[in-house]
């Protein structure tokens, strides 16, 4: 690395803008709800990298967007965080990826399109523009929102140079995209829907859910946090394994995103499985009342907090 250089995470994948509607009811399918509408940033790579940025990180996105107005407000709005958006590349004639999302008055998810078809874009071009930046990475963060054969390329560099790899399935429907790559991934952040698909069956109990775990970390896999709603989460490596108590808020939707940067911010800190799982818990919760920067101070007192609290339901070592 050249003197004065600084480490970053190179984060590649989605970024789209997020129009989600709430209703200010109980949600009756069929007819008009009424509610309200609003529009926000979002892509789980363009999320995990502005709470990277927020934290003070280093960060490059590498994302398409459309030659529209979005993708110029998406640029914008992420480059407020301090990440570098070079790598969020215009592309003529595409329109920038938008996701709508319907949801009860309590927040849950209750239908969603996703409108992606920017992501297919992806040129042997622009993929080698974004692996120049590789080898001067702390590490790399992808999500699914990438064709298959950019992913490969992207794991196989980054394999090759030794770098840290941490992934998200997206969603149920993308999770299988991951299963030839498992070998190649450092830490896999997933719900337990999305374990579901790479296992190829339902989990039931804590038992299935350990089970399908070590038969990941067998086909390769080194490192899985699986979260279980109410469950709570399973945190998993070949030499250590355990259960933790789900935190008071929810992590669902957007804080999914923190969590993932929180676990990513958590690799230079420390190895252990419990620790890095409340910086994850803590950054979720934090992330919900953000308004920039994030207090660095906070963030440590919610994450002794989640650290220190009888969480263990099973550990082996």
């Amino acid at each position: 690395m050249l003197k004065g250089m600084t480490e970053y995470w190179l984060c590649v994948g989605g970024a789209n803008v997020d129009v989600q509607g709430v209703t200010s009811a109980r949600l009756l399918p069929g007819t008009s709800n009424p509610g309200h509408v609003q529009q926000v940033a979002g892509g789980v790579a363009r999320n995990v990298a502005e709470n990277l940025g927020w934290l003070g990180e280093e960060v490059q996105l590498f994302a398409l967007v459309g030659e529209d107005a979005d993708g110029e407000w998406l640029r914008q709005v992420t480059a407020k965080s301090g990440v570098a958006t070079h790598g969020m590349v215009r592309i003529a004639g595409k329109s920038t990826g938008r996701y709508l999302a319907i949801r009860d008055l309590d927040g849950e998810l209750y239908t969603a399109v996703a409108d992606m078809e920017v992501n297919e874009a992806w040129t042997d071009e622009l993929v080698q523009h974004a692996l120049e930046r590789l080898p001067h990475a702390a590490g790399l963060f992808m999500d699914a929102n990438l064709p298959v054969a950019v992913m490969r390329v992207f794991v196989d560099e980054a394999n090759r140079l030794g770098k840290i790899v941490v992934v998200d399935p997206v969603s149920v429907k993308k999770a299988e995209k991951w299963r030839p790559f498992l070998p190649g991934v450092r830490v896999l952040i997933a719900s337990i829907d999305e374990v579901e698909v790479l296992c190829g069956q339902s989990l039931h109990s804590f038992s299935d859910v350990e089970a399908c775990a070590k038969r990941l970390l067998e086909q390769g896999l080194h490192q899985l946090m699986v979260n279980c709603g109410e469950a709570g989460l399973y945190l998993c490596r070949q030499e250590e394994s355990i259960w933790v108590t789900a935190p008071p808020t929810p992590i669902r939707e957007a804080a999914c995103d923190a969590f993932a940067a929180g676990i990513i911010y958590a690799q230079r800190m420390t190895p252990l499985l419990r620790e890095q799982a409340a910086y994850g818990m803590a950054l979720a919760e934090l992330s919900q009342h953000k308004t920039g920067d994030y207090d660095l101070r906070a963030l440590l007192q919610r994450k002794e907090f989640f650290a220190g609290k009888e969480m263990q339901i099973f550990e082996r070592e």
